[in-house]
């Protein structure tokens, strides 16, 4: 019954882990305590299954736990922020970064620009001492002792507004605010697909629906609205791991079953083996004769021949501190009750049917 209550303690575990597991496998996540909150329609990558984000919107952590996006023919960009009630996520345009001086490439992506404009930027390396009377963009961390970075429009670049001793890095092309914004703040990227401000003014959750395309608002605590792969993950989660139990509980029925029948055999043999018809003897052996027989006591510390375990006249295996008597000619060993009674009435040994001599034993473990 142990080895019941067990197999049933481990099917309800791991049944209920997958019902919580399924419930809460598109919980929030963060790739750090200091990084932004990821949800959907964002998912991470390898902390959220796919059916938690929507296509396009995957994210990801480098090896110094910052939000990573990646999107199509461009290179990584770090997350520093995402509001989910005004859908724009904020990205580091990464031009410190070495070999990052590259445009922001958003076609065919589910992002776009607002209040921006494409301008052309060209960035020079000038020398330390360089001096110019026009406004220029300097990056001090692309800078070093014997040079100085800087970046101009490219519209303004005409005789006498680039300093002399500055030769051309790269020119692209990058977004800037309308209204007079820096280059080298934060882009804003914007989403309108999917799109879930009604979810985020009502604190509701955003999830896609069935077909995969649209979305619905349910509460942070409901199981509704879940799309279709959702639903066929909660049915894994819970159909699989049952399944496991259930072929493990038979097994260990079945296996239940076969030490029965063996057991059972055992018992048949050696009563088989007791019921052996024995020479004709007149009567049995007198208390003296009987007592004359080495006792034993069934112990650890001392092992019988033939590593018998069980007393072939009552069929019970020996327990610790059991008294055992040997019939000293063949070396078998019984109950000495048990012997005891069967000497009165057969001078025979039960297992071999010889007729014992009062000899002493040669095995060293008598009382």
């Amino acid at each position: 019954m142990e080895k019941e209550h067990i197999f049933l303690l481990i099917f309800s575990f791991i049944v209920l882990k997958s019902i919580a597991g399924s419930h809460h496998e598109c919980l929030p996540a963060s790739c750090s305590s200091s990084e932004p909150e990821v949800r959907f329609p964002f998912r991470l990558l390898g902390h959220q299954p796919a059916q938690c984000g929507f296509p396009g919107f995957d994210l990801s952590c480098d090896q110094q736990n910052q939000t990573i996006i990646q999107l199509p023919s461009s290179l990584p960009y770090v997350v520093n922020r995402i509001s989910y009630l005004e859908q724009v996520i904020y990205i580091d345009p990464g031009f410190c970064l070495p070999n990052r001086i590259v445009g922001l490439n958003v076609t065919d992506t589910s992002f776009s620009y607002s209040n921006y404009l494409i301008q052309s930027y060209t960035f020079y390396n000038c020398s330390q001492n360089y001096t110019s009377r026009y406004p220029v963009l300097p990056f001090p961390c692309l800078s070093s002792g014997n040079y100085s970075a800087i970046a101009i429009l490219t519209d303004n670049v005409y005789p006498g507004y680039v300093p002399s001793n500055c030769e051309v890095i790269k020119t692209i092309e990058v977004p800037v605010q309308r209204n007079g914004g820096d280059v080298r703040v934060a882009l804003e990227l914007l989403w309108f697909t999917p799109y879930c401000k009604y979810c985020e003014r009502e604190s509701k959750v955003c999830r896609l629906k069935s077909d995969g395309q649209r979305t619905i608002c349910v509460s942070s605590s409901s199981g509704e609205g879940l799309s279709k792969g959702a639903k066929y993950g909660l049915s894994i989660g819970i159909g699989v791991p049952a399944l496991i139990c259930i072929i493990g509980l038979v097994y260990y029925a079945f296996s239940k079953v076969q030490d029965d029948n063996d057991t059972r055999n055992q018992s048949i043999e050696l009563s088989s083996v007791a019921n052996i018809p024995q020479p004709a003897s007149k009567s049995g052996l007198d208390r003296p004769t009987i007592e004359s027989y080495p006792k034993t006591v069934f112990g650890d510390s001392c092992g019988l021949p033939n590593d018998d375990s069980t007393c072939a006249i009552c069929l019970s295996d020996y327990k610790l501190k059991e008294s055992l008597r040997t019939i000293p000619e063949c070396n078998h060993y019984f109950h000495s009750k048990c012997i005891d009674e069967w000497l009165k009435l057969n001078a025979t040994c039960p297992v071999c049917r010889n007729i014992p001599e009062n000899s002493t034993s040669e095995f060293g473990c008598s009382s």
